[in-house]
């Protein structure tokens, strides 16, 4: 009885998880009020971090982040990647406590920073070693555009990667800052502990962005577009108006990246999900049509 007890529970149970699982991949997220169906690229893992997309030439897709691969409530990280949905990580062997990425399109070259400094992989073969390149700094955050920018642990302080071993300090920003980068324009975007704040290109002049004051993660799609994601939000940044504005909901989001077609790749604290572009009309293109109709009818 205890037996028969025992299987009618688990199959409830393994039932269950599979309906969870098939009614996540199916819900879909409205951007700009567009419906994007969510795609999982991997499951099952621990707080993905810092996302980085690369596609190589025959279309083999890699997404490299960094997670936790500590046991039970311990935090240790490590950078890994998954390749066409693999259903775990493969981990980049020879990076401490992995926590960065940033990739050099043009070069086909992956960075990864971690505890002891800055590794440069090549990505156009598979096999390639792992090469360390600065070893003074702990790394918060890497970023590439025509150079590599660094921020460092627990100092938070901005770098440019020079040469071999030997990175220049960014004296024009002073201040601790949690992210970085620079949008296809050569405008640079800072936060800090006071919010998000614009630089423009050839001056040190602060514009400071309204919106939301705390973030998880930046990125700029391949429009040269800076996108942010806060706790449950992710923003563009509307740079005529100065200001945030908010394109889709989404709940905890971790990490942020973009594909070859400039779909939103991001992570939770346990899927890395790609949005795609699905038929019909988001829930506020329904509404503003209903509205239309009705005012049609009056």
């Amino acid at each position: 009885m205890k037996l028969q007890l025992l299987l009618i529970i688990t199959h409830t149970v393994f039932a269950q998880h599979d309906k969870d699982k098939k009614e996540r991949i199916l819900e879909n997220i409205d951007i700009d009020h567009r419906p994007h169906e969510r795609k999982i690229i991997i499951d099952g893992i621990d707080r993905p971090y810092q996302l980085a997309y690369h596609a190589k030439e025959n279309r083999q897709e890699i997404v490299y982040f960094s997670y936790n691969c500590g046991l039970f409530n311990e935090s240790t990280f490590e950078v890994g990647y998954a390749v066409n949905g693999t259903p775990v990580p493969v981990p980049i062997k020879g990076v401490k406590n992995g926590f960065a990425t940033a990739i050099n399109v043009k070069d086909n070259v992956i960075y990864y920073g971690g505890s002891d400094g800055i590794y440069r992989q090549n990505l156009s073969d598979p096999i390639s070693e792992v090469v360390h390149l600065e070893h003074k700094y702990n790394v918060w955050d890497l970023f590439y555009k025509d150079h590599l920018y660094f921020i460092t642990f627990p100092k938070k302080r901005l770098y440019k990667y020079k040469t071999l071993n030997y990175s220049e300090i960014q004296t024009h920003i002073r201040e601790k800052i949690y992210q970085f980068a620079i949008d296809g324009e050569g405008d640079t975007f800072i936060t800090n502990k006071t919010g998000l704040f614009m630089i423009k290109n050839g001056t040190n002049h602060r514009i400071h962005i309204k919106g939301a004051t705390v973030f998880r993660a930046i990125a700029v799609n391949k429009k040269g577009e800076v996108h942010l994601c806060g706790r449950n939000e992710i923003y563009v940044v509307h740079k005529t108006k100065r200001v945030l504005r908010e394109i889709a909901k989404i709940k905890n989001i971790f990490g942020l990246t973009f594909d070859i077609d400039n779909n939103i790749i991001y992570s939770d604290p346990h899927q890395i999900v790609r949005l795609v572009p699905a038929p019909g009309l988001g829930q506020n293109e329904k509404n503003k049509k209903s509205k239309i109709k009705n005012k049609g009818s009056l």
